[in-house]
């Protein structure tokens, strides 16, 4: 069913091919790339040409190859990180909602007492204890920080789902509750979970741009946030070097947007079958 409604709805079109580009260019970034994007043999502050598509940097890189190659960090930590999140998101609102009591009582109160910690603060302190950042630290942090809205959105489902008749036949029938949560709630709730699934990969990439913005994450990789932090160090601003500031930021609000035309696109089946409207 999910296949057939993609390949019929526009905006999931639209979604799906945005994002098989940008998996394109990561998987063949090598052979795309002209150059090598830490090679430091150009000209600084070289403006687009067609020997450089978007110009050079102020330490003579090629920023085309740049944002090449930086479409795979972006894209794995956007992914990997999205994933992360979304099962502690899963595990948390289907238990919460479910089997509710005391259980579901006390991980809401987790949430709602971590939801007014400024996520990005929390994730600068930890960065700050961790003493050699790779690829693997930024996912984990993103992803164990970032599952709060998703468990709550899964939860009110989740609520609504136990009370149909079908979990009624599941227990009378002598399901145990996590046979019930996962082997009937959550496929009932897929398109759901799906589009909250899209919209936490999408958070999870703008997160990686804000914590490579603030020099934070690996500083041996390429990625399009750590271009933009990299710019704004070299006063791209002052120099008018709009060729540095906007293809990185631009890649950025383009696989995010195709992100949400995905998961607004899930939603629509959701609300097709239950002959309504849902919002996240």
């Amino acid at each position: 069913m999910f296949r057939k409604y993609l390949l019929t709805n526009t905006k999931a079109k639209i979604g799906v091919g945005i994002i098989l580009f940008f998996v394109l260019v990561a998987i063949f970034a090598p052979v795309i790339a002209p150059y090598n994007p830490r090679s430091i043999e150009f000209n600084p502050w070289e403006k687009p040409s067609p020997a450089h598509l978007l110009g050079v940097n102020s330490y003579g890189q090629d920023l085309f190859s740049q944002v090449v190659y930086g479409t795979r960090v972006t894209m794995l930590v956007g992914i990997f990180a999205g994933l992360l999140t979304s099962l502690i998101g899963i595990a948390v609102g289907l238990i919460s909602g479910y089997l509710g009591g005391i259980i579901g009582e006390v991980l809401m109160r987790i949430v709602d007492v971590l939801l007014v910690i400024p996520t990005l603060a929390v994730m600068i302190v930890i960065a700050s204890f961790v003493k050699d950042m790779r690829i693997l630290g930024t996912i984990l942090i993103i992803g164990a920080l970032s599952w709060l809205w998703m468990a709550r959105s899964i939860r009110s489902q989740t609520l609504s789902e136990s009370k149909r008749d079908y979990v009624d036949a599941a227990k009378a029938l002598g399901m145990g509750p996590l046979e019930i949560m996962f082997s009937e709630i959550l496929p009932n709730i897929f398109p759901v979970v799906t589009a909250n699934m899209v919209m936490v990969i999408t958070a999870s990439m703008l997160t990686e741009a804000s914590m490579s913005f603030l020099g934070i994450g690996d500083p041996t990789l390429i990625s399009w946030g750590k271009m933009l932090s990299v710019a704004f160090d070299n006063s791209a601003i002052i120099y008018n070097a709009w060729w540095w500031m906007i293809p990185p930021g631009l890649c950025i609000a383009t696989l995010g947007y195709s992100f949400m035309l995905i998961g607004n696109s899930f939603l629509d089946i959701y609300a097709g079958d239950r002959g309504g409207s849902v919002k996240l």
